[in-house]
């Protein structure tokens, strides 16, 4: 039996590489704002997912070709639901990143966080601590602040990102079940493959869709979606990048190392994703994607309520652990 120091030590060093491998997670997926944001102005939403999580799925498959076999009615079961909600947030936070800025849609995803014990609390009766409900709070008035800033109200691009943190709080929750249940690369390549399906399901859809409308909100967004791809050397390079490195590689990462961490404690370490994205945008868009001091204070209350979170204000036990 090992020593209780080695035995620390290793666990340790257990925790450290998980949560090295969610900040790798979170820095790439940092850069997939700007990059998709990029392409989502030459191709239609649906089209663009469709590509990315097809490749993505073709490419696990031939990597990990036993989970097809080997994948009983369970895992069939976790990988369909959180291929489900991903592919929902991600239809809604792309959609949405059409018709609002990179740092923006970032910081609104960034809400996650604080979601997510109450989420926790919904699946698993994980009961929210006071660290949690002071988060939120704080996170919700910086949430307010980004969606509402001086020159307008809140885009619809900024609520349908907003719409889309409501599925990526389930799924983060839930993954912190399934990855201790199922093998990771076994719940990686069931749960894109699914995400997949349902990009390539409404774009066929919208394709047999096409006409049947003459006007109104649903014509205008089928014309959108049935508008012709434009190849070029940038697409192909962004589609592989997004699917290769802003899936593949992070849903790997994402899912081993959620296996050994809560989910709250999970949320914690993706609300880094805001901080990397907005690096990036300015870097690459321009000092123009940041929309000034409101929007500067709600971005600082959204952080401040994600780091309140996690932080023992009492000494109650009764809150989300983040800590398993």
């Amino acid at each position: 039996m090992l020593p209780t120091a080695n035995r620390s030590s290793m666990k340790f060093k257990s925790h450290l590489a998980a949560d090295a491998a969610l900040v790798g997670t979170t820095l790439i997926w940092g850069s997939t704002f700007v990059v998709a944001k990029d392409i989502l102005e030459r191709w239609p939403t649906i089209s663009y997912l469709a590509f990315r999580f097809t490749l993505a799925a073709l490419v696990l498959g031939a990597l990990f070709p036993k989970p097809f076999v080997r994948a009983r009615r369970a895992e069939w079961r976790a990988g369909a639901t959180l291929g489900l909600l991903i592919g929902g947030g991600f239809a809604l936070q792309a959609v949405g990143l059409f018709y609002t800025t990179v740092s923006k849609s970032a910081f609104i995803t960034g809400l996650t966080t604080p979601l997510v014990p109450f989420v926790a609390f919904a699946f698993l009766r994980a009961r929210p601590s006071v660290e949690n409900l002071v988060g939120v709070t704080l996170a919700s008035i910086g949430g307010v602040l980004i969606l509402t800033p001086q020159d307008g109200g809140a885009s619809v691009g900024d609520l349908l990102t907003l719409a889309s943190t409501a599925l990526f709080a389930m799924h983060i929750t839930l993954m912190s079940v399934y990855t201790k249940r199922y093998d990771v690369g076994q719940l990686t390549v069931l749960q894109i493959t699914v995400a997949a399906a349902l990009f390539v399901g409404i774009r066929l859809l919208i394709e047999t869709l096409g006409g049947t409308f003459d006007s109104g909100s649903v014509a205008r967004f089928i014309a959108h979606e049935s508008a012709p791809l434009v190849w070029s050397g940038r697409v192909v390079a962004q589609l592989i990048y997004l699917a290769l490195i802003g899936t593949i590689v992070t849903f790997l990462l994402w899912t081993w190392g959620q296996s050994r961490m809560s989910a709250t404690h999970a949320a914690i370490i993706f609300s880094l994703e805001p901080v990397f994205a907005v690096s990036f945008a300015v870097a690459v868009r321009g000092a123009g994607e940041w929309s000034g001091g409101r929007a500067t204070l709600g971005a600082g209350l959204v952080l401040a309520g994600v780091i309140v979170s996690e932080v023992r204000l009492s000494n109650q036990h009764g809150g989300v652990s983040s800590e398993e």
